[in-house]
């Protein structure tokens, strides 16, 4: 889906670029209007929304007493998003470029959202310093990978980057979990299950393609491992007029990317969270 929009993008930073956009400008979400600015090549992605979906995924598994965590902020499309639907839940988002937590503060400031941290970190299993790898010159780019070659033949950019395991920096249990993060979602859900609770998680894992593809497969079938072990189940998101959920025993190998984003939700939630999608 996101390379399904950028000619979209590169259209309307043209468009922007043209007609002086260099301010804030109204944005519709959720019946909300918020204030985006545009500026320094980023906030342009608001105006072209990639996950149209997701609305009705975070209203179907989502509360305003929730603890919310976002596992790749990139510009804010779905704090935006959570927060037009539950302004007054507690929001953690953890993003790893420093050029996308300026730009997200900075939104966050202009719209007054309460109850919102952004902390400067990728979430790992250790404490370390990695490269985020960016695809050309969009200093937001959300594709980037803290994977070197995750995709074959793409010339990138890496940045300096910090990651940290979650419990250092927030030891309280969420409720709903949010992971995009391009290739690293095993990582991240190792650290989120050393924290106490069963939250439910929303997670996009790209496609293997084929079975050739070693890297992809073992991390996939390591990630399939700890949610059994966690008593875990797994569901598709189906997109299309309605949003509809299919269970799965295990993951599959596809290339599809349409069937990348599950919600990975805990058996003992499952039947409730299954009857807000009927």
């Amino acid at each position: 889906m996101k390379y399904q929009i950028y000619f979209t993008l590169k259209i309307t930073r043209r468009i922007f670029n043209k007609l002086g956009v260099y301010r804030t400008y109204p944005l519709s979400v959720g019946g909300k209007t918020y204030k985006v600015p545009i500026h320094k090549g980023l906030g342009y992605a608001h105006f072209a929304d990639a996950e149209p979906w997701m609305d009705i995924v975070l209203k179907n598994t989502g509360e305003d007493n929730f603890r919310f965590l976002d596992v790749g902020v990139n510009i804010g499309q779905t704090l935006l998003k959570w927060k037009a639907e539950f302004p007054n839940s507690v929001y953690v988002g953890f993003e790893p470029n420093q050029n996308c937590v300026t730009y997200v503060n900075d939104l966050i400031a202009k719209n007054n959202i309460e109850h919102c941290t952004i902390q400067p970190y990728g979430i790992s299993t250790s404490k370390t310093n990695a490269q985020l790898y960016l695809l050309g010159r969009d200093p937001g780019d959300s594709s980037a990978s803290t994977i070197q070659n995750f995709r074959k033949d793409q010339e990138r950019t890496g940045i300096s980057i910090q990651l940290i395991p979650l419990k250092e920096i927030d030891n309280k249990p969420f409720d709903l979990i949010k992971i995009d993060v391009e290739g690293s979602e095993l990582e991240v859900i190792q650290s989120i299950f050393e924290v106490n609770g069963d939250p439910i998680i929303i997670c996009e894992i790209l496609p293997i393609y084929a079975a050739e593809n070693t890297e992809r497969l073992a991390r996939q079938n390591s990630i399939g491992e700890i949610l059994k072990q966690n008593n875990y189940v797994i569901y598709r998101i189906i997109k299309g007029e309605k949003i509809s959920l299919i269970k799965l025993n295990e993951f599959d190998i596809h290339g599809d990317i349409n069937l990348c984003d599950y919600i990975f939700m805990p058996e003992s939630k499952e039947k409730a969270i299954i009857a807000n999608f009927s």
